[in-house]
């Protein structure tokens, strides 16, 4: 792994640390360990298996995006995406998306200029979450606090941002390809020249659906099932521990947490989740501090092992090499 890549991950650590002292000292644990007492089984085994089918479907989606250009079997890209979730989750430096697209070349055959792009559309598709959360507003007739609509803002921003780049390649490719060739030219040319046409392969590739509007529209649909089913996993959550919330608000609060992640993290959402919960739930939506803390920090965990067992699998079949690869920083 590179110096720039440690330090942050050192930083991010550190940072995780801090939230998580915070929050311990900020929870009333007589009453976090009160609501344990009630908490169902059922809901839980239930709630689980919705989060692993959300995580499905957005695989599908991938593997969707992918037959547009190349196939690769289901099972395949269910352990390519599981085994890159992790390494994300872990490791919050986007790596797990490079390791995809290493499983990919290193198993079919297919360029990291060919699939990563694919990647990338594939997880902008997660953004429309923000679209959701604000289509809900209207139906919720919420008192929303000053921190809910400065994150509100700062996701909203990061969805333009991210669509503006997909849509100015699928479009604009020249204007595009001007710009970077610009930031590369304090390069040799040699190296340049490689760049370039790594970069010139990789903004052709963003413009996939420029003939497959039917894949365009699953992907919105199977993006929608996916926000869905992570509504009703953590709506699950909730009534696991006998807390009754309007579904409709607890898919609000969640979207709203999951659209957190695109932004800088600390390793394994270390406290910054607790924190989120807080933020939304108590801070929003007058739920107790104890309650939203028993519900996340149980949900937390639940998902982590989860992530690790799923990740784990993913990585062995698809070639641990690679993440050895990745993390020593070797070209």
């Amino acid at each position: 792994m590179s110096r720039k890549k440690t330090i942050s991950l050192i930083l991010g650590l550190i940072l995780g640390i801090v939230l998580i002292t915070l929050w311990v000292r900020a929870t009333p644990w007589a009453e976090f360990k009160e609501h344990f007492n009630n908490l169902s089984i059922k809901y839980v085994i239930l709630g689980s298996a919705v989060y692993i089918s959300a995580y499905f479907v957005r695989a599908y989606r991938w593997k969707r995006i992918m037959d547009i250009r190349f196939e690769v079997p289901t099972i395949r890209v269910w352990n390519y995406a599981m085994a890159g979730n992790l390494i994300n989750y872990l490791i919050p430096i986007r790596a797990g998306e490079l390791i995809k697209a290493l499983f990919v070349k290193r198993n079919h055959e297919v360029g990291i200029s060919d699939s990563l792009p694919l990647i990338i559309v594939d997880k902008t598709f997660d953004t429309l979450a923000i679209l959701v959360v604000l289509a809900m507003l209207p139906f919720l007739r919420l008192q929303l606090s000053g921190g809910i609509i400065l994150l509100m803002v700062i996701l909203g921003l990061f969805f333009i941002f991210s669509v503006g780049i997909i849509l100015c390649a699928a479009w604009k490719k020249e204007l595009v390809s001007a710009f970077l060739g610009g930031i590369l030219s304090i390069f040799p040319k040699r190296l340049k020249d490689k760049m370039m046409e790594f970069l010139e392969r990789f903004v052709a590739g963003l413009n996939i659906f420029e003939h497959s509007g039917y894949t365009l529209v699953l992907a919105v649909l199977l993006t929608l099932l996916g926000i869905f089913l992570d509504g009703l996993y953590f709506y699950l959550m909730f009534l696991s521990f006998g807390i009754g919330m309007s579904f409709l608000i607890v898919l609000f609060g969640y979207s709203l947490i999951n659209l957190s992640y695109g932004l800088p993290q600390p390793p394994a959402q270390l406290g910054s989740n607790e924190w989120m919960m807080i933020v939304i739930f108590s801070l929003g939506f007058s739920l107790t501090k104890s309650a939203a803390s028993a519900v996340m920090a149980f949900a937390h965990v639940l998902t982590a092992i989860i992530m690790l067992v799923l990740g784990s699998i993913g990585i062995a079949v698809s070639g641990r090499e690679i993440i050895y690869m990745v993390l020593k920083g070797d070209k």
